[in-house]
């Protein structure tokens, strides 16, 4: 089965199963997309952990800890929420990294402290910390629209972005180098797009999306942003371990971080507008 045809498919199978999850089950702050969103981030952080030791470095346990940030965030929001969880975990799995390497760095005189702290810590906060804040979205008042048009927002963006640069992008690529195939006509289709479904957000459900007309295009073009620049993120992980893709798990599209890699980098952003604006 070709690339697209795989990609197709995992879309095909993986939006319902999300929409699904998302309105039937909102049991306990909506419990059971929580789980999803953790269950990516290990999967994630593995994947992770795998292209920071394409040099063969070993990297301690607790480089894998990030996973842990957005279980964190769950049980801070659903059951102490005066207190800041989630920061006091990350602070803790990146002060036990550098701890342990006052014992792991023996092995070669400590000439390689500053390279493995560096890549711990960085495995520690991507994807773990970036994920968590896709929990935050589930304690939001009408939390299943704002997960569900956060989704929109950034799929619509990877999705106008390919057809974009399908119709008009074949004389204004590799300006990024990166990732050469992408086009300038397809990063503003993929931003333009989204930023008129932030419109029409509030222009169609204002009882829902209560920001203005204005507001809606800065929280659709911002997230949509952020989640082409998410992409290319992981694009310079990706060629400097020197690997087509993060993993195999998902059919067509490679690995979890190449799923992902979008979603993570603009949930801190579509969090952060919708506190400023709507002060959630």
């Amino acid at each position: 089965m070709g690339s697209l045809k795989q990609r197709i498919l995992t879309a095909v199978i993986a939006i319902p199963l999300l929409v699904l999850i998302v309105v039937f089950l909102p049991y306990l702050d909506y419990l059971a997309f929580c789980i999803l969103i953790m269950v990516i981030t290990l999967l994630g952080s593995i994947e992770m952990h795998s292209l920071l030791s394409k040099d063969k470095e070993k990297l301690p346990i607790t480089s894998y800890g990030g996973a842990l940030l957005p279980l964190a965030q769950y049980v801070q929001f659903r059951y102490f929420p005066g207190i800041e969880l989630t920061f006091y975990t990350l602070m803790f799995l990146i002060g036990l990294t550098l701890f342990m390497e006052i014992f792991t760095g023996v092995k070669d005189n400590f000439h390689g402290t500053w390279e493995r702290n560096s890549k711990s810590v960085l495995n520690i906060i991507y994807p773990g910390l970036f994920a968590s804040f896709v929990i935050r979205i589930a304690f939001i008042h009408n939390a299943a629209w704002y997960i569900l048009f956060f989704f929109l927002l950034v799929f619509g963006s990877d999705t106008f972005a390919y057809f974009f640069g399908i119709a008009f992008g074949r004389n204004n690529k590799g300006i990024i180098k990166v990732s050469p195939n992408k086009s300038v006509a397809g990063f503003i289709g993929g931003i333009l797009v989204p930023a008129v479904f932030g419109m029409l957000s509030s222009y169609i459900f204002p009882e829902i999306f209560s920001y203005t007309i204005a507001e809606g295009f800065l929280v659709g073009a911002v997230t949509a942003a952020l989640a082409a620049a998410g992409d290319l993120i992981e694009s310079s992980f990706k060629r400097s371990a020197e690997v087509k893709d993060s993993g195999t798990i998902v059919p067509g599209r490679g690995g979890i971080l190449d799923s992902v890699d979008s979603i993570v980098m603009a949930a801190p952003v579509y969090v952060a507008i919708l506190t400023i604006i709507l002060g959630v």
